[in-house]
């Protein structure tokens, strides 16, 4: 016999149930929904649920299916009785078996024999041993939608009646309610669990503060700024981590209280570096109370390169001015000479200050333009066949004036031997020239500079070679970077664009360019060029 809800209700002739029935009902639907105060973990609560309802109903065994989203099948999430074992974990499809047919219909069901019910699908049995007669199967519907099927097998009494459905209708509204709370709940633990990892993981500073400005929490870039182990920041006065004047947090409190939220930028020391801090405070909602976020985002490169820029910009223009200041000077005295026929004024000497002083400038801005252009990945060079002994040359005639001022000697070696080089002239004259003005500069007055070069396989090596203060090892990489002035102790000015030029250039025809120095030992600059093609 096969009986499906909505059922019959008891007729008018039928004796009404007991008050100890009725009281037995209430105690076993007051103790299913005290499982939903336990705990909103869904595993726990779908067992014990169904615990309850195998011991009220006395049958073999009951278990629950639910929908799975990805595929689309019935999934035995809990079975208590016989064979629970083998049954979770099970799968069907959601068309299949009376299971599946409650599913599609979200009416609940009674099957005296299941042998001679259509809908019986055997395959679970089969799989776990297990012997299905009767089955009671029940929907569980969640926001309007069959999630699930709550199936009771083989009462020991071997009755179902309709109270039995109506009360295991009741069992799967309170697993309704406790699955619709779990998933609330995991979606709650999974957004705060995100939540926790972005502000743990966040490059920026967050510190959370209560009203009186005392840390409640702080992620984990903030404890490297402040330097401090957690336990030690939690409940500390944020402003004394600051290091700000009384008056200067007067100012600040002004301020946040009139504007929300309100921009900060604070300098912090942190074990032994100076950090900018560009911040931001924000009234937020922090569990039960309104709290304060402070969000920090270091600039201190920023604002490292901003303030280098500034500077290289103020040396670069002072190098250009000095040359455009020495030819201004010597036009304007070769215009005296010429106006007033003044023949004491050496005007072919004037005329070379002002055409050296030219080619400084024109060196500088060409070596910007190049260095550009180099580090941007057009390396295109108009090669052609050079002596070294020409580059030598060119290169000397630009430095030599600076040399002679300081006393110095200037000592090249015969290169007449050599072969010729695939370069661009210009460029590598101007390396030569940068190589030299830097071994004057840094070589004390009356010193000597020597260069030579040598051949080595299929390639030339120039070396450039000073008597001055020298490099430090840990500064041979660091001054072919752009804007880098190592501080040897002399008072040098300069771009700090000569080297890394030369480092550009010189990789843009194929070579390769380094130094060998020591402190207080001078400095050797090496560099390669190719041989002429063979």
């Amino acid at each position: 016999m096969t009986t499906r809800r909505p059922l019959t209700p008891a007729g008018s002739g039928e004796s009404r149930p007991d008050l100890v029935k009725e009281l037995r009902e209430v105690r076993f639907l007051y103790q299913t929904s005290q499982v939903l105060t336990a705990t909103l973990d869904l595993d726990s609560v779908l067992p014990s649920l169904m615990a309850q309802v195998k011991d009220y109903f006395r049958v073999e065994a009951v278990s629950a299916a639910l929908l799975d989203d990805d595929t689309g099948e019935l999934v035995f999430r809990v079975a208590v009785g016989e064979a629970a074992d083998s049954v979770v974990g099970a799968r069907m499809a959601a068309s299949q078996g009376i299971a599946g047919w409650v599913l599609k219909t979200g009416d609940s069901v009674l099957v005296s024999d299941v042998q001679t019910d259509h809908r019986w699908h055997a395959a679970i049995d089969e799989q776990t041993g297990f012997r299905t007669r009767t089955v009671l199967a029940v929907p569980i519907v969640v926001d309007g939608h069959v999630i699930g099927v709550i199936e009771a097998l083989n009462p020991t009494d071997d009755v179902f009646d309709e109270e039995a459905c109506r009360l295991l209708s009741a069992v799967a509204n309170i697993a309704a309610v406790a699955i619709r709370n779990a998933k609330l709940y995991q979606r709650a633990l999974q957004a705060e669990s995100r939540y926790e990892n972005l502000f743990d993981s966040s490059t920026n500073v967050v510190v959370v503060l209560d009203l009186a400005y005392v840390i409640l929490d702080l992620n984990r870039r903030a404890q490297e700024l402040f330097a401090q182990p957690r336990g030690q920041l939690i409940g500390a006065d944020f402003w004394g981590l600051l290091g700000l004047s009384p008056r200067e947090i007067h100012s600040i409190l002004d301020a946040v209280a009139e504007r929300d939220p309100y921009s900060l930028q604070v300098t912090i020391e942190s074990r032994g570096e100076v950090h900018t801090i560009e911040s931001q405070f924000a009234q937020v909602s922090y569990g039960p109370r309104d709290a304060i976020q402070w969000v920090g985002h270091d600039v201190s490169e920023r604002v490292a390169l901003e303030r280098l820029r500034e500077d290289m910009t103020h040396t670069i223009v002072h190098d250009l001015r000095n040359p455009l200041s020495s030819i201004m000077s010597s036009l304007q005295l070769i215009r005296t000479a010429i106006v007033e026929h003044d023949e004491t004024l050496p005007i072919m000497q004037l005329l070379r200050i002002g055409l050296l002083s030219s080619q400084k400038m024109l060196r500088l801005i060409d070596s910007l333009l190049d260095l550009g252009r180099f580090e941007a990945g057009d390396t295109e060079l108009s090669r052609a066949l050079v002596h070294p002994q020409e580059l030598l040359d060119e290169a000397i005639e630009q430095i030599r004036p600076l040399a002679i001022r300081r006393q110095q000697a200037i000592d090249v070696q015969d290169v007449t031997h050599l072969s010729h080089v695939f370069v661009e002239r210009d460029i590598i004259v101007r390396v030569l020239a940068n190589l030299l003005d830097n071994a004057v500069k840094f070589t004390p007055k009356a010193g000597r500079i020597s260069v030579c070069v040598d051949r080595q396989g299929k390639e030339v090596v120039f070396t450039v070679s000073d008597t001055g203060q020298g490099i430090a090892p840990e500064n041979h990489e660091r001054i072919f970077e752009r804007f880098v002035r190592v501080n040897t102790g002399e008072p040098v000015r300069g771009s700090g664009l000569g080297l890394a030029f030369c480092k550009v250039a010189v990789e843009a025809h194929g070579g390769r360019i380094w130094v060998e120095s020591e402190p207080g030992l001078g400095a050797n600059f090496h560099f390669t060029l190719p041989l002429e093609a063979e």
